[in-house]
């Protein structure tokens, strides 16, 4: 059924997963959190599934998921076999690792914490301190109807929090692994970041598909960033063919405080990130890295808001993709001055590079500015490889696919020597090596 022809009513799978899962959620003795969790399943219910008649779900579509029987996902078993590719950050890193977005604990290792970091499953935050965690969790005003979903099953996922002045040395990774069942299933995490004034932080977010099996992730993220504080922030993310990652992140800044974040998107079946920052204070630097390398039938969706609220920040968005045969990309970043952000540094560029003639993308790069002194560009560009650059290779003696290989991972590289993790940055050169046609004659170079 349409609501105003722009939605679709959500099927009963959703009401009925909701009902089995309510009373079970971390917190639900908490009336007020349990309230909550219901008007949100009932904002979810009345805003419905979004079409492509909605203008931000315009080149995205979600159709599927209203009619698509899908239940809650349990918390099947995983072998420390599984997950050694997949632990990043060194020997010394700290990891919370979660399955279907439930904490595994004989998989952790975050004992014996610096002082002043708390890092947990956010079931035991809630725990520990219910009514200021479920506060917290509340403190998101948005209409989207996914994020009201993961408001209604918010219980799964995790914590992170640093005090004041804390500096955290070591990196601290969240591996979140998804496993199939015996049917379409859905996992609603919800990652929180909370950085004291002056705090410093290296996290790692990795987002795995173990088999191939049709999931649907629907994540929610809040980061808060006192003043001063900075988070360097690696994300990577290697979904199923038939999985459907949906994520948002909601960032908050405070002055003089600093996020650099970093994604690589290298498979999945659909994948749609979104990002939302407030700078409410002066001196702000928010810069957005992403890489994206989508191919066969994959989609690769990146939406991004930055509202730049208060004068003298700094935001830089810097994405770039490689669509190869018959995969879609859309990128929407959008940039908005307030009337009171004199002395704005912007920029935003999206580049893109088409390896097939059925790959598509659509790029759409946007400025809405509201004050007067500010320095703002935007650009986006899409095209095939340089006929030139691949000649002179050719030429040198390199076969056509591994001379294409060359180029196409030099393009990529230039994010990719974003990370602030030596052991991401290693990780993702081999990855989107073994992604690319010839790739693997060039394995060393990751």
């Amino acid at each position: 059924m349409a609501l105003a022809n722009r939605t679709l009513k959500p099927g009963e799978s959703y009401e009925r997963a909701f009902s089995e899962a309510s009373p079970r959620l971390p917190g639900a003795k908490l009336a007020e959190l349990s309230a909550w969790r219901q008007a949100s399943f009932a904002r979810f219910a009345a805003a419905g599934v979004p079409t492509p008649r909605v203008e931000a779900w315009k080149y995205t579509n979600v159709s599927r998921l209203a009619s698509t029987a899908l239940a809650l996902a349990g918390r099947p078993q995983v072998r420390l076999d599984d997950l050694t590719p997949h632990l990043l950050g060194g020997t010394r890193a700290r990891r919370l690792i979660f399955v279907n977005g439930q904490v595994a604990p004989e998989l952790c290792h975050v004992e014996s914490l610096p002082a002043g970091l708390r890092a947990s499953s956010l079931a035991r935050a809630l725990e520990q301190e219910p009514e200021r965690v479920a506060a917290i969790l509340r403190g998101i005003e948005d209409e989207r109807a996914f994020t009201a979903l993961n408001d209604a099953f918010a219980g799964a996922g995790s914590w992170v929090e640093l005090d004041e002045g804390v500096v955290v040395e070591e990196p601290l990774q969240l591996l979140f692994l998804t496993v199939g069942r015996d049917g379409p299933a859905m996992a609603h995490p919800r990652i929180v970041v909370r950085l004291g004034r002056g705090a410093r932080l290296r996290l790692i977010e990795s987002h795995v598909a173990l088999d191939d099996a049709p999931m649907l992730t629907n994540l929610v993220s809040q980061i808060d960033l006192a003043q001063g504080a900075v988070l360097e922030l690696d994300r990577i993310e290697q979904v199923g063919a038939q999985a459907t990652h949906l994520g948002k992140s909601y960032v908050r800044q405070e002055a003089g405080s600093r996020l650099a974040q970093t994604v690589a998107t290298l498979g999945g079946g659909l994948v749609r990130n979104e990002t939302e920052a407030r700078l409410e204070g002066s001196g702000i630097e928010c810069i957005l890295n992403g890489v994206y390398l989508a191919r066969g039938k994959e989609h690769v969706d990146n939406l991004i808001r930055i509202h730049h609220m208060a004068p003298s920040c700094h935001s830089d968005q810097f994405y770039k993709g490689v669509i190869d045969e018959a995969a879609r990309a859309v990128f929407a970043g959008k940039i908005i001055v307030h009337r009171d952000a004199q002395k704005t540094n912007a920029y935003q560029k999206n580049d893109n590079l088409l390896l097939s003639d059925e790959a598509e993308i659509d790029t759409k790069p946007e400025l809405e500015i509201y004050a007067d002194d500010v320095k703002c560009s935007h650009g986006a560009t899409s095209g095939d490889l340089d006929p030139l650059a691949l000649f002179y290779l050719r030429s040198r003696g390199l076969p056509r696919a591994t001379a294409e290989t060359v180029l196409t991972f030099a393009f990529a590289a230039e994010v990719i020597e974003r990370f602030a993790d030596a052991s991401v940055r290693h990780r993702v050169r081999e990855v989107a090596l073994g992604r690319l046609p010839g790739g693997g004659d060039l394995a060393e170079l990751a």
